[in-house]
């Protein structure tokens, strides 16, 4: 049984007709006719009721036409996957990445992967910034998109930078800090509730803080949303708070470090192979970094 003779079959049944099933496989009918019954000598019944030009199933053909559907389906699959491979596209990814960017962002690229390289089978994780290294290190993930500090070591990994990010130190329109006359020094923000991230690293962890007391939450979306709520100040990445700045539900504070750009990009093991996926993924984020920052 030849994949071609499926083919046949499955587009006589559809057409009606082998005469209509040879030329749209710009074939002669002899040809297909031939191949239909040397299809059914090998399985030793009739598939087809033949009357002049005209066909139908028989009891058997009708109860084989889904897996043979199946059949030239997962056909249509290895190829489809082998030339994906012979392209340079990785056959499975698995991603971890903080939430730096907007969720808008990765919905997109989510979108465009699968439309772009459908047999790539692809799992994603969000995970607070600090746990990112830990996570490449592990082999839990090949590879992790997020901010880059010189607060973590990465002798033991490859880091691509991508791009900048500006952080913002914000607090909600409302908050005492914007009330304070003067530039804002360290000891002002030091009196007032600071929100900062909290990673696991063995145990629970925040990340060094100004304030004398602080709120530590997983995600910068979480940091944002707190500080819209007069939870507190935080610093926060510019692309998750645009709206929030714009109908100036939150505020920059004055303060000489409210500003400072801070260096996104990707983390691999030194054994990593880049692929056709990665590669494109390095450029959309690249892409996005770059239009934002203008």
């Amino acid at each position: 049984m030849r994949l071609i003779q499926i083919e046949m079959f499955l587009l006589a049944v559809k057409t009606g007709s082998i005469s209509e099933a040879a030329i749209q496989l710009d074939k002669s009918r002899s040809t297909v006719s031939a191949a239909l019954l040397a299809l059914e000598d090998e399985l030793g019944v009739n598939l087809l009721l033949r009357s002049g030009n005209k066909i139908e199933l028989s009891h058997i053909g009708e109860n084989i036409v889904a897996d043979c559907q199946r059949i030239l389906h997962l056909s249509q699959g290895v190829h489809a996957k082998c030339a994906h491979h012979l392209a340079g596209a990785e056959s499975a990814l698995r991603i971890a990445r903080d939430d730096a960017l907007p969720e808008k962002f990765w919905n997109q690229l989510i979108g465009e992967i699968e439309k772009r390289f459908p047999q790539t089978s692809l799992s994603m994780y969000a995970a607070p910034t600090p746990e990112l290294v830990d996570y490449v290190e592990n082999n839990k993930v090949d590879i992790a998109y997020g901010m880059i500090t010189d607060t973590h070591d990465y002798q033991r990994h490859v880091r691509y930078e991508l791009g900048q990010i500006r952080m913002m130190a914000v607090a909600a329109a409302t908050h005492p800090l914007h009330t304070i006359g003067n530039r804002l020094t360290s000891n002002d923000l030091a009196l007032y509730t600071e929100i900062v991230l909290a990673y696991m690293d063995g145990l629970l962890t925040v990340e060094a803080s100004i304030s004398n007391r602080y709120i530590g939450l997983t995600f910068y979306e979480y940091l944002r949303d707190a500080v819209c709520n007069g939870v507190g100040w935080a610093k926060v990445p510019a692309p998750l708070i645009t709206e929030q700045l714009r109908n100036e539900t939150l505020k920059v504070l004055r303060y000489k470090k409210s500003m400072s750009w801070e260096i996104y990009g990707e983390i691999t093991g030194v054994d990593f192979c880049r692929g056709a996926v990665t590669d494109w993924i390095a450029e959309q984020i690249e892409h996005y970094l770059i239009t934002e920052s203008h």
